[in-house]
């Protein structure tokens, strides 16, 4: 099987389970099936991705176009295909659930949907939401085979597109433990929480979290360390909510860190807090558990298919519920030593190899 991969990652931002999914999968995707032929709208991504070293085909509007997006849409839904068939693509994989739409079928596409996010929080993406509607679910609904990571996403996919269910299978992503020095952790520190997001839109919860966390912080020593990819956006209202509560001496926000900074703050955290109202699938709190920290979360979305019994979970609508997560994560030692004994065994469940086997078994069944 002649395997093509349509790598056009949806974001510039180099986080979330969508980017670590594409750049973790593709290198096991081609040790397992080298007959492999990459095909980009975004090449300069592409190329940064470490130890991969196969040709790629670069977008011939990268140049000419006004905007990368015309360039990206234009090269999707013009010229893909003809690549593809010229290079005799028996199946074309999608890791990011864009399918070309305007094509006549002759090459069967398999499609990643991580999430339907804009769907579920349409007030939040009002934009995202009529592009979702208008072009990625004919484009989900056109696709051969639908790959999701979580049983939660395909019961939304389900809800949302009139597809069989037999189109789609749930194979979960893999994880990837980032291991640091031991000397790299021995700084003297102030202990804190800590909760890592991508974004911070509202789905994400951080309001009923200030909440939670004003309500508790007089009774205990610790800060609460938010981290992310995207603060700048959401700063001025974050601030701004976080100095009406009084916190601006105990809320820290950390972006932009470097992956040594980041499992630096993971293995320092006395607690990892994760109060998402929705998740396709949330990474995060696995890489708390392979660090050996408790993770309390919430019991919505596919959370609990993710972090399974190795998690105390929370009703994340609750403001008191979260603060009384916080407050047992921090303070019943059996129950912490509990958790992160399930969270190192949990972490071991979800691997790449095993991703990528069950991926190429599906495009195997499509190319048929």
């Amino acid at each position: 099987m002649r395997l093509g991969i349509k790598f056009s990652p949806p974001t510039k931002i180099k986080s979330g389970s969508a980017y670590t999914f594409a750049t973790n999968l593709i290198p096991i995707l081609y040790k397992q099936n080298p007959d492999i032929k990459i095909f980009t709208a975004s090449p300069q991504i592409f190329s940064e991705i470490e130890g991969l070293l196969i040709n790629y085909t670069e977008n011939p509007f990268w140049q000419v176009s006004p905007t990368k997006k015309i360039a990206s849409w234009l090269y999707q839904q013009v010229t893909l295909e003809n690549q593809l068939i010229q290079k005799q693509v028996d199946v074309l994989y999608c890791p990011f659930n864009y399918e070309s739409l305007f094509w006549t079928r002759k090459i069967p596409q398999v499609i990643t949907v991580h999430d339907l996010i804009p769907l579920m929080w349409q007030e939040d993406f009002k934009a995202t939401s009529n592009l979702w509607k208008y072009l990625y679910i004919p484009a989900i609904k056109n696709a051969r085979a639908i790959i999701t990571e979580s049983e939660n996403t395909k019961r939304d996919i389900l809800q949302f597109c009139n597809i069989s269910p037999e189109k789609i299978f749930v194979i979960p992503i893999g994880f990837t433990f980032k291991d640091i020095k031991s000397e790299d952790c021995s700084y003297k520190r102030e202990p804190y929480i800590l909760y890592v997001c991508s974004t911070h839109y509202p789905y994400k919860n951080l309001s009923k979290l200030f909440s939670a966390y004003q309500a508790i912080h007089h009774n205990i020593p610790h800060k609460l360390v938010i981290v992310g990819k995207s603060i700048a956006r959401f700063t001025p209202q974050i601030k701004t909510q976080i100095s009406e509560l009084g916190l601006s001496e105990k809320i820290v926000l950390r972006e932009n860190l470097s992956d040594t900074e980041l499992a630096i703050i993971y293995k320092n955290a006395d607690l990892f807090v994760y109060p998402s109202l929705y998740e396709g699938f949330g990474i995060p709190p696995l890489e708390a558990m392979s660090y050996g920290i408790p993770v309390i979360a919430s019991h919505v979305a596919s959370i609990p298919e993710v972090c399974g019994e190795a998690a105390l979970y929370i009703e994340p609508h609750s403001v008191e519920s979260i603060a009384d997560g916080i407050i047992k994560g921090l303070t019943d030692s059996d129950l912490r030593q509990k958790l992160k004994i399930a969270g190192q065994e949990r972490v071991k469940l979800f691997n790449w190899e095993t991703s990528a086997e069950k991926i190429l078994e599906v495009c195997q069944i499509v190319s048929q």
